[in-house]
């Protein structure tokens, strides 16, 4: 080989080299880029469901409230043997709205844990 090809050659190699240790770089920085992203998404949908769940426990307590009441009044009117169709009927209504919002409630808890389960081992990961 000639000092040319010698230089080429060894050019090559120091080329390939760099080339290599500038894509470890890269990648190292697109994990970190994607770790921010989980660690921002799990915030933002960590605060979403604290928010919902806030309106959730608001209206179950109304509906709750509302139901203790209209179920009071309909056991008076079934003691008379005054209650209608219509009383019952919404009694119901009222009691189907309470336990869909119980059970919204209890999935945005476990929503809310599971959250926090994943960032703290995110974070014991790291």
């Amino acid at each position: 080989m000639n000092r040319l090809h010698l230089i080429i050659y060894i050019g090559t190699i120091v080329a390939t080299l760099l080339t290599a240790g500038c894509g470890n770089n890269s990648r190292r920085a697109e994990i970190e880029q994607r770790k921010a992203a989980l660690r921002h998404h799990q915030d933002s949908s960590l605060l979403a469901a604290q928010q919902e769940l806030a309106r959730v426990d608001s209206a179950l307590e109304a509906v709750k409230a509302e139901y203790e009441q209209k179920k009071a009044e309909v056991e008076r009117h079934r003691a008379a043997l005054t209650a209608t169709a219509e009383e019952l009927t919404a009694l119901t209504m009222l009691g189907l709205r309470r336990d869909s919002l119980k059970a919204q409630w209890q999935l945005l808890g476990a929503k809310i844990r599971y959250i926090r389960q994943k960032q703290s081992e995110n974070e014991a990961g790291v």
